[in-house]
Order: C-alpha cells, then structure tokens, then sequence
C-alpha cells in the first residue's frame, strides 16, 4: 500500500487521542471509543510552495465506505483491514453494508452489467441496472435506479436474497421535473418528496417490494423540502416562511415547522420561532446533514437562543450538533477558530467522548491570486455507525460564503393539537407598542398598542443599520414584525415586545440543559 500513497502523493499518518493534528487536506477517521486519529493526507511540508494550492482541496476528493473500512483515493482501493490496496480506476459504482455484510458495486462488462462483491473481493451477485442515476441504501438493502431520460421511472433492486436479486419497476404518480425534489432512502421503504405549488409538497413512499405505501400532499414551503424520519413514520416540513432584508438580497427564513404523520398527512406538532439548522457556510459539498434524532423522537431546530433539540411529546433539550445516525445521544460539534478547529462527539450536556484538534496547517499556502481570503476548512460527519468520525479537510476563498443569518425573531414554542390556524403573537410592553408603517425606526406612527393586545403576523424583516457615530459598532440589528389586528390595524411593530400568543411550551420556561427523555 506504500507505494501506491506514495504514488499519489498521499502519506498515511495516525495520531495518538488529544494529539494535535497539523491541518494537510485529506481525510482522518476518528476512534470515538479511543480518541485515536488515523488519516491519510497530501502533505503540504513536502511540497514546494508554488504546487500547494494544487493540492488543497484534495480532502473532496477522498472517499469512504459507509463502514470506514475502504477507501478510494486517487484511482485506488485501499481495505483498512488487510492493509492490501487494488486498481479500481472507474470501476468502483458503489458500497454499503458492514463487517460481513460489506459489499462494493463494480461495473461489469457492459453499460447495464454490475458484480456486487463482498469484503474479500469475491463475487455474489451480478446485476443489471437500467441506465440513470443510482442511489444505494443506507444499509445496502437494495439499490434505487432512476430511468436515463425518464425523471418518473424508477427501478429497485432488492438485495435482501443476494442470490437472487429481484427489480422492481414504479412511475411516480407526480412529475418531479421543474420543481424542488429529494429522495429519502430509507432502510426498509424510499420517500419521494417534490413540491406542489407555492404552499405543498408530494411525499409519497414505497416499500423495498416496490409497493406504494403512501400518497400524500402536506403544506410545506417548497424552497425548504419536507424531511423524513429515520424509521419512516413522521415528516418534518416548513409550513411558514418569511422574507428578510439582508444588504446582499433577501433570503426565505423559516418561522414554523410542522411534524407530520408521513402515512396519513396527519400534523401531529408544530414549532413556532424556529427551524432547521442551517449549513454553515453554505458549501456545495457539505454532507447532507440530518436534524432528525437516530430514534425519531425528536429534531434539532435553531432558535434566537441557539440549537435545541424539540421532542416531539412536547419539551426542549439541548443540541450541541448534529445528530449521529444511530444513537439519539450522541452528536457532531464543532468548534471552529483559527490557526486551529476541534471536532467532537459529544453527548446531549456536551459532555466529549472524544475529539480531533486540527491545528495550524503544515505549511503556507499561498493566497489565491483575486481578490478573496483564503479560508480552511473541515467537513465533518458520520459514517453508517458512530463509532468513527470522518473529517475532511481542504480549502476555499470567501467568495464562496453567502450572508446568512436566519434565525427567527421570538422565543420558540412547541405546540400539540388542536393547533390554531392564524399565527398570532401577543404585546409584551409596560406602556404601549408603536405600529409603523414601514420595518424601520423613523417610519411614520400608525397608532401604539396597549399591552396584552393580540394580533395575526405574516412577515418578518431583519433591518441592519451602520451607524457613524458609535465609535466600535459596525452594525446593529432590529427585527421587524408585520401584524394585523382584529380591529383592521396594520404595520410594523419591534419583535422584541412580541411573543407567540399559544399555549405550548415555550423554550424560556424549560432550562437550557434539560435532558430529552426519549421513549
């Protein structure tokens, strides 16, 4: 294996738990039972500075089976466990499974031919997959086709009788073409989801024999698709969002998620002041992260006091990351800084399991050649199991961050039925509340609200100002919220003497660190 790293300029490298790791792009897989790194990095020390940039954004271009115990860098497979490397090229279509359940997807002879081959290399099935995208399941329980030139069409190879693989064919009873669409693909059923219009997304399920479970349109904002739990069941959507003014443009902003039965269209909860986490950063190759707990029971929901996670019988807990695939306790946190960055595993009170400090890089890299800043960067996230984290790293320039600050204006609230179909907030002043015509300060004055009046919401603007003569601030900001009144009164009011008017949970009166019960 020496000398095909070697080959393609990659070193393989470990690292004791709580060693400081310099910062070379590649891919570093930590124990979290043991707290020990082990990697495989292009290193910048060994290279002369002007090829450095060259190879700075190689952490992309490694990947891992969902066991971690293969690798594929540079036209190699590498098995982590015989310690033997093979010529893959092209060949390589796909992996899945683990320990004697590991399997990988070669292409075979012709266009539609693939061997599937266990760990060893052996083979145990040979397939013929319609030409298209290919998807395969978490598990490696079958493998999901959509038909080249047909966005309807799709073929599932169900693998659960490896000797005798069966296919089965389906047309989406909706056209996923021109609209927003994703594919949930689930251990034991794949869910199809699209939007309808404006206001509606389709969610249709199917189980592995290729039989249609369900059919249903739930409310959902398009621009922010409706996610599926892990088992299937439930369905998490965005069912309100508001528009907010930043100096870039303006970018939809989530103000209430709802929880869905995913069989029946039935909603079950609703979140107000709240909604998922977003990507830090916005990069294109982020994974795709997951705010769903392992069990179902609950979601990670960013609110103005930060992550939280909301369970689902109606109570807050804390949310220190993103949620691992496979224990409903165990989350991926960051902590990013500058000459050096830590990935964690924690528990729900953030309590580490273990951890990986990326240090300063091992050599200068030189800045691009534009005008752009040159930032690093780890990606990380789990693999099949958390057993292991896997932390990519690589670079980018700033011109590839998008302004972004999303979080909704009220302290968030966790309702259960019935649910009341305005959203309705409450005056919270000693005196009164100036309503404005317009979301700004020197606006003029419609009328001033006593408190304790209640009044329907449909908008919210962030406002940000640069004031000139406040030595040391560069920028304040002021939530806007646009109401309604029974009696025909409208306008802008401050959110900050606003709260949900409802009778749920609210997040201020359950303590930060209270533990999530999951049953």
């Amino acid at each position: 294996m020496a000398g095909a790293l070697a080959a393609a300029g990659v070193v393989h490298v470990r690292y004791a738990a709580g060693e400081e790791v310099p910062w070379d792009p590649g891919l570093f897989l930590l124990d979290v039972e043991s707290g020990e790194v082990e990697g495989w990095v292009r290193s910048l020390a060994a290279l002369p500075e002007e090829e450095r940039s060259a190879v700075g954004g190689a952490g992309d271009d490694f990947d891992v089976s969902p066991s971690n115990r293969f690798l594929s860098l540079a036209g190699v497979l590498y098995d982590r466990q015989s310690e033997r490397a093979y010529a893959i090229d092209d060949g390589l279509a796909g992996w899945w499974g683990s320990g004697s359940h590991e399997r990988l997807l070669l292409r075979g002879a012709s266009d539609n031919a693939y061997v599937v081959v266990d760990s060893d290399l052996e083979p145990v099935a040979q397939l013929s997959i319609p030409r298209g995208e290919r998807f395969t399941s978490p598990g490696g329980g079958y493998i999901l086709a959509r038909e080249y030139g047909s966005g309807r069409t799709f073929h599932l190879v169900n693998l659960e009788d490896e000797a005798n693989p069966s296919v089965h064919r389906w047309v989406l009873p909706w056209d996923p073409l021109g609209a927003a669409f994703r594919m949930e693909l689930l251990d034991n059923l794949v869910a199809f989801i699209g939007g309808d219009g404006d206001a509606a997304c389709h969610v249709t399920r199917y189980d592995l024999g290729g039989v249609l479970l369900s059919d249903q349109t739930v409310p959902c904002q398009p621009n922010w698709l409706a996610r599926i739990s892990p088992d299937g069941r439930l369905l998490a959507a965005a069912t309100f969002t508001s528009l907010v003014d930043f100096s870039y443009g303006r970018q939809p902003v989530g103000l209430v998620l709802s929880i869905f039965d995913a069989a029946t269209g039935e909603k079950l909860a609703r979140i107000l002041g709240a909604h998922p986490p977003w990507i830090e950063g916005g990069w294109g190759n982020e994974p795709d992260r997951d705010f769903w707990l392992a069990d179902g029971s609950g979601i990670i929901v960013e609110t103005r006091s930060g992550w939280r996670v909301a369970a689902l019988e109606g109570s807050w807990g804390g949310a220190p990351g993103w949620a691992s695939p496979d224990d409903p306790d165990l989350f991926l946190e960051y902590s990013r800084g500058y000459p050096g960055s830590v990935v964690a595993a924690v528990n729900q009170q953030g309590d580490e399991r273990a951890s990986i400090s990326v240090g300063p890089p091992s050599a200068i890299i030189p800045e691009p050649e534009y005008e752009a800043a040159l930032v690093l960067r780890e990606i990380a996230d789990w693999g099949a199991r958390s057993d292991t984290l896997r932390v990519r790293t690589s670079y980018f320039d700033t011109h590839h961050i998008p302004d972004y600050d999303g979080t909704p204006p009220l302290a968030p609230v966790i309702e259960l039925p019935p649910f009341e179909d305005r959203l309705l907030v409450e005056v919270v002043v000693d005196t009164c509340l100036n309503v404005r015509e317009e979301p700004r300060l020197d606006a003029p004055i419609v009328t001033c609200l006593p408190p304790g009046t209640v009044a329907e919401t449909d908008d919210f603007e962030r406002v940000w100002s640069w004031p000139d003569d406040v030595e040391g601030v560069y920028a304040m900001q002021q939530d806007w919220m646009h109401i309604r009144t029974a009696g025909g009164i409208e306008g802008w009011v401050s959110a900050d003497y606003l709260r949900w008017r409802s009778e749920g949970l609210r997040l201020e009166e359950t303590p930060p660190d209270t533990a999530l019960t999951a049953e």
